[in-house]
């Protein structure tokens, strides 16, 4: 039984696989041809012209959702074309002597790999997303592979042409199942397809050289058919089998085995084309402005435009939990050069069912409050009968200014599954804004699960006083059975945050741009200026005129906060500190403080109130005058504190450790302070 299920999952594959299909595709160097899916009559010679590319040998080609894939054996890159045949790009890295590639589960390309030149890993399947991003390799036991087919149930096959040309089964991990074909069957097996029964067709090159059809099931084979040197491989929807070889494109009638040549010429693998791959849904469009460069430990605010139905952004161009969802995302504070990568999604047609108003519709209260970070997360607990992805969530927002809702997709055992980002606009306490908080988390059926937000603006959540209690029916695919605080199942009885769920059943095809790679340069700030910390000047100095060294543009502060700027003209005050910094790219630093006191001349009337005598001076300076002297402090010309003398009896002061120089004399009084200057002899 388990065998005729799996046979009829294959022929189900197949069927609706095949019928979706509209043409064939096949390279014939330098071009690739477009064939009638039904008749294999050619309907454009030249639907992919090459010859731009100076190709060495193109090899395999697959269709990779709105793109087409063609890998190159000699020049050891895949190109990439849209639908209509324009091309996009091409990727070049970690490969060498490639063949046959496919999409494998929906989600990756698996590529065959044979040399190791350019740091290419040998015989092995190399992989990458379906944008083009590597997600590294598995090795192939020493074989030389072929090609690779999915049977869309779990099963990848591989065709090889060395020990023994086996077609190997491996699961969606690269992990070695059984070989589908035992060794020294076939001879440099090369292309590999499915036909109409589920059955797999094998071009097959060296000698027995033909085409073979080997039971799905079995692994028996089924017929044989003699070709000179088959490589590519495909079934027609009236039932004849394309080949290719050195000599051109060929039909044959498997009744009987004759075949007629379509077109002479060299050539090589084949692929049907859907050319509406995303029912309900195009590739958007996006775009990123650009960035200008910001400055140590500051914010860049990134803006994408896009037609498109969501904008995700990430923190890895492999990752695929989004960071942030919405057009405008405000990054963290950087401290250094950093990558963001951001896609564009349109939602297709679901196979299944949008169910609208899941849990509690909507509060009947505007009690509120943010995730407190000290119990984070906050949320809601739910069950599934039925697998699903949560579209989204209503919030009723209560913040008086926007905010970021982080929001987590948590399994039974509190493991964060997936995680996003969403910026949230301003609310009102009193008549709480309803916004719509899009997801797009998946879970399968018969688990626990938990929504929650581990940080968040203000919102309307209920206590148990004010709705009826739980449990609440997300339609017939699910429960939510309480709420859920600090990863436990603290406060099950308040309603924490999340009404309206929209949720999806079945399956659903989204058209996804490519990953686009925004680039955050981040300046390091520059070095405070420096100088003398206590500078003595004349009356009528301005800040332009202190001494500091700086490598940028100075600006001038009357407050060690940096609030109050000053014009470089300003003329200094008499004991006050100034405060000064340096822009550098854009980029300000620190600030660093001058003290300014005045120095005074023999004309200033408070120095002819006093008699300061000797001077110069080598044992004891006199200091004389109509005030109290509180204190005397004695300072190098570089502003450097060299004494200090309390308590002046009999306005003396001992002067005999200070070394011979100039110095100034700053005197406090019950009145003022003033500076002078002193030799010392």
């Amino acid at each position: 039984m388990k065998k005729l299920l799996f046979f009829l999952g294959i022929f189900l594959f197949v069927q609706i696989h095949l019928l979706a299909q509209e043409k064939i595709l096949v390279i014939q160097d330098p071009y690739v041809l477009l064939l009638n899916e039904q008749t294999g009559e050619i309907e454009d010679p030249q639907f992919i012209d090459l010859n731009a590319l100076n190709p060495g040998t193109p090899k395999g080609i697959a269709q990779i959702g709105n793109e087409i894939w063609i890998t190159d054996q000699n020049t050891d890159a895949i190109y990439r074309f849209d639908l209509e045949g324009n091309y996009l790009s091409s990727l070049t890295n970690g490969m060498d002597n490639i063949k046959g590639l496919n999409l494998i589960n929906e989600s990756e390309v698996w590529v065959t790999n044979a040399d190791s030149g350019g740091g290419a890993p040998g015989n092995a399947i190399v992989r990458f997303d379906t944008n083009g991003t590597p997600l590294g390799n598995f090795t192939t036991g020493g074989k030389s592979s072929f090609d690779v087919l999915d049977d869309g149930n779990g099963s990848v096959y591989i065709s090889y042409i060395s020990g023994g040309s086996p077609i190997e089964i491996r699961d969606y991990s690269g992990n070695f199942v059984s070989n589908f074909v035992a060794p020294n069957v076939l001879n440099f097996a090369q292309q590999i397809n499915f036909n109409s029964d589920g059955n797999l067709l094998v071009a097959n090159f060296s000698s027995p050289a033909g085409i073979y059809l080997f039971n799905i099931e079995t692994g028996v084979q089924m017929d044989y058919w003699s070709k000179d040197s088959p490589r590519g491989v495909i079934e027609l929807g009236d039932g004849s089998i394309l080949f290719t070889n050195g000599s051109g494109i060929h039909k044959m009638n498997p009744a009987t085995g004759a075949s007629t040549v379509i077109k002479t010429g060299s050539s090589q693998y084949f692929t049907r084309l859907n050319l509406s791959p995303s029912e309900g849904c195009t590739t958007p469009t996006l775009s990123v402005a650009a960035v200008d460069p910001i400055c140590e430990g500051s914010t860049a605010t990134l803006v994408a435009t896009s037609n498109g139905d969501e904008v995700y952004w990430y923190d890895s161009a492999t990752s695929t939990t989004p960071i942030f969802t919405g057009s405008s995302f405000t990054t963290p504070a950087l401290a250094s050069n950093t990558s963001y990568w951001v896609q564009a999604v349109s939602f297709g047609e679901s196979e299944g069912e949008i169910i609208e108003g899941g849990a509690r519709v909507a509060p009947s209260s505007t009690s509120n409050s943010s995730v407190v970070a000290g119990t984070s997360p906050w949320g809601l607990s739910f069950t599934t009968t039925e697998a699903f992805t949560i579209n989204s969530v209503d919030v009723y927002l209560a913040s008086a200014t926007p905010g970021n809702l982080v929001m987590k997709l948590l399994d039974e055992s509190w493991n964060v599954i997936e995680e996003t980002t969403v910026a949230c606009p301003a609310g009102n306490s009193s008549t709480p804004v309803q916004f719509e908080v899009p997801l797009n988390f998946s879970v399968e059926a018969g688990n626990t699960y938990r929504l929650v937000a581990s940080q968040s603006p203000i919102m309307v959540r209920e206590f148990s006083s004010s709705h009826p209690g739980f449990p609440y029916p997300i339609g017939d695919v699910g429960t939510v059975t309480g709420g859920t605080i600090n990863n436990s199942n603290t406060n099950s009885d308040v309603y924490y945050f999340f009404y309206n769920w929209t949720v999806q059943t079945g399956s659903s095809t989204n058209c996804e741009s490519e990953k686009i790679q925004v680039d955050v340069t981040v300046n390091e700030a520059p070095d405070a200026p420096t100088g003398v910390e206590i500078q003595f000047v004349d009356p009528g100095t301005t800040l332009a005129d202190l001494e500091v060294n700086y490598t940028g543009t100075l600006v001038w502060y009357a407050d060690p906060e940096g609030t109050i700027v000053l014009d470089s003209s300003t003329l200094v005050e008499d004991e006050t500190t100034y405060y000064v910094s340096q822009i550098v790219d854009g980029c300000e630093s620190e600030l660093f403080g001058v003290t300014v006191y005045f120095e005074l001349g023999i004309h200033d009337q408070f120095a002819n109130q006093f008699l300061i005598y000797p001077n110069p001076v080598r044992d004891i300076l006199h200091i004389s005058g109509g005030h109290t002297i509180q204190s005397v402090q004695v300072f190098d010309l570089s502003g450097k504190l060299i004494q200090t003398y309390q308590n002046v009896q009999q306005g003396k002061i001992d002067v005999r450790s200070i070394a011979q120089g100039t110095y100034l004399v700053r005197i406090q009084t019950n009145k003022e302070i003033k500076t002078v200057k002193m030799i010392k002899q």
